[in-house]
């Protein structure tokens, strides 16, 4: 079984925002591919937040950033194709560094989805990187073991594999969303 993962709002607050400006405005974390020549280092990026904010273990966009903690019980878990890079996380309401999250860059994109169940939007003729997907059912045969990885129909999607799914409840990252591909909307 595979599922999206996601990190949504926590039932009280929500998920403080990142900002940041792009090194190099072909540079694009979401494309599955390593990068020619690495970001400079740190890369910095600021945390917008209030007194309703909290922080995240995952942020997707516009800087794929994951918390120390999510990158090493997915390192534990089998994950070997994360790209990492320090960042300068700071707090845009005190400037304080935040501590304990990395940059992350993806590398692997599958086309993995069932083109004669998956329901793609009508208006949208896309079906590679950008696809409107409604109902997405995947096709295990695509994956060849792959544990984590972006679905090259619509590459922000990261899916993981049943096991890391149930190697991360068992970390307890409650902070994170499995969801059934069916029940993802992209």
């Amino acid at each position: 079984m595979y599922y999206i993962l996601k990190c949504f709002d926590p039932a009280e607050g929500y998920i403080a925002r990142i900002e940041y400006k792009k090194d190099n405005p072909f540079r694009f974390w979401n494309r599955g591919d390593r990068f020619a020549k690495p970001p400079p280092t740190p890369i910095p990026a600021s945390l917008v937040s209030d007194g309703q904010t909290v922080l995240a273990d995952l942020w997707e966009t516009p800087l794929p950033i994951m918390s120390l903690r999510l990158h090493q019980a997915l390192c534990s878990l089998g994950v070997g194709n994360l790209d990492v890079y320090p960042v300068a996380l700071t707090d845009s309401r005190s400037g304080e560094s935040i501590e304990g999250y990395v940059a992350f860059n993806l590398i692997g994109v599958i086309a993995a989805a069932d083109l004669t169940k998956t329901r793609f939007a009508a208006d949208n003729a896309e079906r590679m990187i950008s696809a409107d997907i409604d109902h997405l059912e995947v096709d295990t045969t695509r994956i060849d073991g792959a544990r984590m990885f972006r679905l090259a129909e619509s590459v922000g999607a990261i899916i993981v594999d049943q096991q890391i799914k149930d190697g991360l409840e068992a970390d307890g990252f409650d902070s994170l969303t499995f969801m059934q591909p069916e029940q993802w909307v992209g």
